[in-house]
């Protein structure tokens, strides 16, 4: 759920790639589905017609995605990565490699929105500004340790690198 009171801090790839699925779902999928409407009415017989009652379900789809999209855009802040706070600080936008108490390897994450995480295990880990880790190492810098809550615990990250 979009909180309309609060500012949906965005990367400035993820806005485009937002007003591109907004173009597409008002210009492509809901003409298309409008379609599929328009051919399932002319079948007659409403109450047993599963084209139209599957057009009617990806219209109220397409409607609530359409929506959602604007009400982020609405509220959206483009994090400004030319902009960020200094250089060696993690702030929004920064690129960061941690390491983890209770894990061997090294996390390249990228700090970004909340509603463009996307899990990547093969490249950048994108880390939410809702999230736990960000709390814990948000304006810290490369060399810090830093303590996150987990659970009734609390375990150590160092913060190895930040761009």
């Amino acid at each position: 759920m979009i909180k309309k009171d609060k500012k949906n801090f965005i990367t400035k790839e993820w806005y485009e790639k937002l007003v591109a699925e907004l173009k597409e779902l008002k210009d492509v999928k809901m003409p298309e589905v409008l379609e599929r409407l328009s051919e399932a009415k002319a079948m007659w017989d409403l109450s047993e017609n599963f084209e139209y009652k599957s057009a009617m379900e990806d219209r109220d789809f397409v409607n609530s995605k359409i929506s959602e999209i604007e009400e982020l855009l609405e509220n959206a802040e483009i994090i400004d990565e030319s902009k960020k706070t200094k250089k060696d600080i993690v702030g929004y936008g920064s690129d960061v490699v941690l390491k983890i108490e209770w894990d061997k390897d090294e996390y390249k994450v990228k700090i970004v929105g909340t509603w463009e995480v996307e899990v990547k295990w093969d490249d950048d880990l994108l880390i939410s500004l809702d999230s736990p880790i960000w709390a814990a190492i948000k304006w810290h810098k490369a060399g810090d340790e830093v303590k996150m809550r987990l659970g009734n615990e609390r375990k150590k990250i160092n913060i190895l690198k930040v761009k």
